[in-house]
């Protein structure tokens, strides 16, 4: 068995390499992994069918190690080919909305089969004839859709966990990149933009005066942007430095004639505009 499995997955290994070494688009990468994994996949259960275990222990090896190696990269590269498409999102709001679903479905499973994780990976096997023996097999353990796809004869009660865990490590080593690369790229356009192309010529308490007049009639976000976010957004737009905002607005308010002086003075050119029906240009 170990012998037969060995050269299998060296094939296997060298087809996928090549597959992914090629210039394809990473869909088309990972369709053709999948149709790789299920020939071999299949070879690999013809042949355990047929087979005669000469030891308990060469079962539990085969359930425990050997088969979940093959399905479980079957099953990432089939989870991968429907996750792509959001992770190639250009809105990086919805991609990361739909990764951060997936990783959380990851430690969800992480967390309820916190036993048999740590079982596994601290190499404990006083449970392994109960987990990984067919003639233990207990069907009420197995979830549905396996009793659907496999024959009973391949299933043991533990080998499709050791299949998820191995599954889940590989989605969330994938995610983990597709959040990394996201990022750089989130911080390559930050980097990219381009400069104002429009500047703000009138004073800058002025500015400040427009600023809060729009925060308290609550004209942005409903009101629960606060003046600093507000200021930054106007810095940003008109490439202007404003200072202190609340400084400017406590020489507003200690303006001898009108404090609203910049606004009543947009209230008349508005009036006129209005009036006159035209623009400065003429038209």
């Amino acid at each position: 068995m170990e012998k037969y499995f060995n050269t299998l997955k060296d094939r296997l290994n060298k087809e996928i390499e090549k597959v992914s070494s090629s210039n394809q688009n990473d869909f088309d990468k990972n369709e053709q992994c999948k149709m790789i994994l299920v020939k071999y996949y299949k070879k690999l259960q013809s042949f355990a069918e047929k087979y005669n275990f000469k030891s308990e222990q060469e079962e539990i090896r085969y359930f425990k190690h050997l088969k979940p190696q093959i399905l479980s990269e079957f099953l990432y590269y089939n989870k991968v080919t429907k996750m792509i498409n959001f992770s190639q999102i250009q809105c990086l709001e919805i991609s990361e909305k739909h990764l951060n679903y997936e990783l959380k479905k990851v430690s969800d499973f992480y967390e309820t089969h916190i036993d048999f994780i740590s079982y596994i990976n601290s190499g404990q096997t006083f449970s392994d004839e109960a987990l990984f023996l067919r003639k233990n097999v207990k069907l009420s353990a197995i979830p549905s859709y396996l009793l659907l796809r496999e024959d009973i004869s391949h299933i043991t009660n533990g080998g499709h966990l050791v299949v998820k865990l191995l599954l889940n490590r590989k989605i969330q080593s994938f995610i983990l990149q597709e959040k990394s690369k996201q990022k750089q790229c989130l911080m390559g356009k930050i980097g990219q933009v381009q400069p104002a192309v429009l500047s703000w010529t009138n004073s800058k308490s002025d500015l400040i005066e427009l600023i809060y007049s729009l925060h308290s009639f609550g004209a942005i976000n409903n009101g629960n942007a606060d003046i600093k976010e507000i200021v930054n957004e106007f810095e940003r737009f008109f490439n202007i430095n404003l200072g202190d905002p609340y400084r400017h607005f406590t020489n507003i308010k200690q303006r001898k004639k009108s404090p609203t002086s910049f606004l009543e003075q947009l209230t008349r050119n508005m009036n006129w505009l209005i009036e006159n029906k035209q623009l400065k240009s003429g038209k």
